[in-house]
């Protein structure tokens, strides 16, 4: 009989027995979702980083998705972490 579930791609996960190092590891099972206050003040930090860098550099003009994608992260995460900045004091630079 079958079953009326169907299984998403994204709660499996396939491990292979072969490796390159003896030993054991360990498969976390962390709540996906849900960020929590620690890991949204990571991505502040690295987003204001990177624009710091880019600044440094000398280039006035960035976009939210080059961020995104030099941080690998999505850009609903990083207009967060902008919206953060600028309530904080941060000011984006008219070049």
């Amino acid at each position: 009989m079958k079953s009326n579930t169907s299984t998403s791609t994204l709660n499996r996960l396939v491990l292979s027995i072969e490796s390159t190092t003896p030993g054991r590891f360990v498969v976390s099972n962390a709540a996906r979702g849900r960020r929590s206050e620690r890991s949204n003040k990571m991505v502040e930090n690295a987003v204001y980083a990177y624009i710091r860098a880019v600044r440094a550099l000398g280039r006035t003009k960035i976009s939210t998705t080059e961020v995104a994608s030099a941080l690998s992260l999505p850009v609903v995460e990083v207009n967060s972490a902008l919206s953060s900045l600028k309530k904080k004091g941060v000011r984006a630079m008219n070049g």
